[in-house]
């Protein structure tokens, strides 16, 4: 009796375990835990009974002093233990390393000569398994691996092998290939066991095997992938909050926040007021066309990024008037006019109408699609509850907007914009037209502080009521806030972007936030 195999664990195997899962608990779901239970009950399923056919044949076997003594159908129970240990660190780490994705994006075919590859070769390595088996001797144990490995990857890439082939090749490569050199290195130094002198190799073949091992609309598929990659680009901030969301509402989201992104970029990029103009009152007509009885079979208008946005919007979800709102306030951002003096943010009262139009309506409209997918949720059912919480969804698109105003200073001085209201500008001495010269000059500095430090105030006082949504939407809408917020604390700091660029975060930096965030509690 001894505890060596029993070490391996306690040194190796379970601070691992404990490392993922410290790191990974906040942002864990239902379904993310039943995917890794199923997985270990998979595992466990097809391993014990091969595991235990080849103890009792002695072709693999367990020295007395290394193991306690306890088995479970003659396997003994620390390597029974390795199969879970092994499942749930190869599996935390496979979500760990894929939760930025949104798997359905893809769901598409694959090439035929790869996914035939991928049919070819497991068949052939398990044609060389059986051939290993029947010829017996010293390669009874690689057929062994591969006579019972092989048939399931077999299945598996059948099923699923236009999804793999699909997936960003890194994410992929990492999930399999970390664990297995993981193992192979405590093989190498912690378990001395022979099965057969310099015969290793059969162990980093099944350690690899073993971790590998761990139809829709096309046009959606589609959709959904020029919706993430636009999100992904253009909005950092509204991207690691969506990441944060799983199932459909994720989905939604995605759809939703891509179609104000779209329509907002039509307006910034738009070559002259003109275009803008008509960009927005196309956005009018495509949304209104979207939200009408029967639309699918009015005809489809010209196809445009904007026209498979407003395709892609969850419209039987949400409400056309916090969209149209948004289009408003776009608009105004066609009335900027440095020749003719015109700079529509005059008052503080204006600066409020724009943030809520540009970014209270966002709230708004998320908060539709959370009251949808939560429908028994109290901040649905209970009015004053339902009432308290959009409020302050406004409360806080308009404090977040002012973040973006303050980041934005420079950049929008570039088209001709000037977001800071006149009379703060005539408080300060100077005008819209010298925030235009110089953006960066101490009295815009100045005003750029006092549009965070309000900003500050309207999160402050409506961040209380995320404690009044579903626990599930509660630790997302906290990383984007607590994202855009960290935004105006480096610009506090005094830290700027490269010219031509908005501020970003650095990765590690968003990563502490949507940590701290999914962990806080209302």
């Amino acid at each position: 009796m001894g505890y060596d195999y029993v070490m391996v664990h306690v040194g190796y195997n379970i601070p691992v375990a404990v490392g993922l899962t410290t790191v990974l608990w906040p942002f864990m779901t239902r379904l993310d835990w039943m995917r890794i239970f199923t997985m270990i009950t998979k595992a466990l399923t097809a391993t014990i009974p091969w595991d235990s056919y080849l103890v009792r044949r002695r072709i693999w076997t367990y020295p007395r002093e290394a193991v306690t003594g306890y088995t479970l159908c003659c396997i003994p129970l620390e390597e029974v233990f390795f199969f879970v240990i092994q499942t749930y660190n190869t599996g935390m780490l496979y979500t760990i390393l894929t939760r930025r994705l949104v798997f359905p994006a893809f769901v598409r075919p694959a090439g035929i000569k790869l996914f035939s590859v991928g049919i070819l070769v497991p068949a052939r390595a398990g044609a060389i398994g059986v051939k290993y088996l029947l010829q017996g001797g010293r390669y009874t144990y690689m057929g062994l691996i591969l006579a019972w490995a092989c048939p399931i990857l077999l299945v598996q890439w059948a099923i699923a092998g236009h999804f793999i082939l699909a997936l960003p090749r890194r994410e992929m490569v990492l999930s399999v290939m970390l664990p297995t050199t993981f193992l192979w290195t405590v093989d190498t130094f912690s378990m001395r066991w022979e099965v057969w002198r310099n015969m290793d190799v059969e162990e980093t073949v099944s350690f690899l095997l073993t971790n590998v091992l761990i139809k829709l609309d096309p046009g959606f598929m589609a959709r959904l992938g020029k919706a993430v990659r636009c999100l992904a680009i253009s909005s950092q901030s509204m991207y690691m909050g969506s990441r944060m969301f799983r199932g459909p509402l994720r989905l939604d989201l995605i759809f939703l926040y891509s179609f104000c992104r779209v329509a907002d970029d039509l307006i910034d990029n738009a070559p002259d007021r003109a275009t803008a103009v008509t960009a927005i009152d196309d956005c009018k007509t495509q949304l209104a066309h979207r939200f009408s009885p029967g639309w699918e079979t009015q005809g489809e208008l010209q196809p445009s990024e904007l026209s498979e946005a407003r395709t892609a919007l969850p419209a039987s979800r949400l409400r056309i008037a916090p969209l149209q709102g948004l289009l408003d306030g776009l608009r105004t951002d066609t009335t900027f006019d440095r020749e003719s003096g015109v700079f529509p943010i005059d008052s503080e009262d204006d600066l409020n109408r724009y943030a809520y139009h540009v970014a209270g309506t966002v709230a708004a409209s998320v908060l539709d699609l959370v009251f949808h997918h939560f429908p028994h949720h109290a901040s649905t059912t209970n009015a004053t509850t339902r009432r308290e919480v959009v409020v302050a969804g406004g409360q806080m698109g308009q404090g977040l907007q002012r973040v973006n105003i303050a980041r934005d200073i420079e950049r929008d001085a570039r088209i001709g914009r000037v977001y800071l209201p006149t009379v703060w500008l005539q408080h300060e001495g100077i005008t819209a037209v010298d925030v235009l010269d110089n953006p960066d000059s101490a009295p815009v500095k100045r005003l750029r502080g006092r549009l965070l430090v309000k900003a500050q105030k309207l999160h402050d006082e409506a961040v209380g009521a995320l404690a009044f949504l579903p626990p599930e939407v509660q630790g997302p809408r906290r990383t984007t806030i607590a994202s855009y917020m960290e935004i105006g604390a480096a610009l506090l700091r005094g830290d700027r972007a490269p010219p031509g660029e908005k501020l970003q975060l650095p990765l590690l930096r968003r990563a502490v936030i949507a940590f701290r965030a999914m962990t806080a509690r209302a």
